[in-house]
């Protein structure tokens, strides 16, 4: 397979690096790597990246094109990082926090660091009457 790249990269106007874009998202939805797809059709591995998970900077698709299928298809939204709170951790700790039980406690139930509960009940309660929001965060 043979990519025709453009040698003069600037200026580049609207649709900028357009072949190169979709030549990329091409090899990598026949199962190439994304480094190895990008190192092919000439651009740099954190653009490919950025291309592949749909940050592309602007520039629009050709119609009926789509990047890569993600890992597993099955999935309609990908899992929320273990960094961070989810709605159901959030939901836990506004049960327990208005049946009273302390930060502590709430830390154990969830496996969390009470410094995380701490900080979660500070930053999303309810200025005027004191209760946690767990839908506003």
């Amino acid at each position: 397979m043979v990519f025709e790249i453009r040698g003069d990269r600037s200026p580049q106007g609207r649709r900028k690096l357009l072949a190169e874009r979709l030549a990329c998202l091409d090899l990598v939805a026949q199962g190439v790597g994304t480094a190895e797809a990008c190192r092919i059709v000439g651009v740099d591995r954190r653009t490919g990246h950025r291309w592949r998970h749909g940050r592309a900077g602007g520039a629009e698709r050709e119609p009926n094109r789509s990047p890569a299928p993600p890992a597993r298809a099955d999935l309609a939204r990908p899992p929320v990082s273990p960094r961070f709170l989810s709605q159901d951790d959030r939901l836990t700790i506004a049960d327990l926090d208005r049946a009273g039980v302390g930060v502590r406690a709430i830390a154990r139930e969830l496996g969390r660091d009470p410094s995380t509960i701490s900080r979660e009940l500070r930053r999303n309660g309810d200025p005027a009457g004191g209760g946690y929001r767990p839908y506003r965060a």
